[in-house]
């Protein structure tokens, strides 16, 4: 099932770490990691430290937050979780309703009596 995923990282680094530009290096990581997705990038120095946040938005098969993470944990280069300073996540499972059109998949659709009497 296609689901919509929000995933916000924030990155944070010594300014000028390296000789390189921070927005630089997060632009190229979120453009690997989230091919085909929105991408939103804000950066800001603050008290000798560079932060950069990314926003990104788009379809993928991960069915929870969870699975988000663990793909995440999976992909992101090891060098980078030392900058890693936040994660927010949201999944947003979809209802496939043709090739152009996808909705909010409400609670019980899809979902069997059973399984349905079981969520309550």
């Amino acid at each position: 099932m296609t689901c919509e995923y929000n995933a916000g990282l924030c990155f944070i680094r010594p300014a000028g770490w390296g000789g390189r530009v921070l927005i630089d290096d997060v632009e190229a990581l979120a453009r690997k990691l989230f091919a085909g997705a929105s991408i939103e990038i804000e950066t800001s120095l603050e008290d000798g430290l560079d932060v950069a946040v990314v926003r990104a938005n788009g379809l993928a098969a991960w069915r929870s937050e969870a699975e988000l993470m663990d793909w995440l944990d999976d992909k992101l280069p090891e060098s980078w979780w030392i900058w890693l300073a936040g994660i927010k996540a949201a999944v947003i499972p979809k209802a496939d309703y043709g090739p152009c059109r996808l909705k909010k998949r409400t609670p019980g659709e899809g979902r069997t009596p059973a399984e349905r009497r079981a969520q309550i």
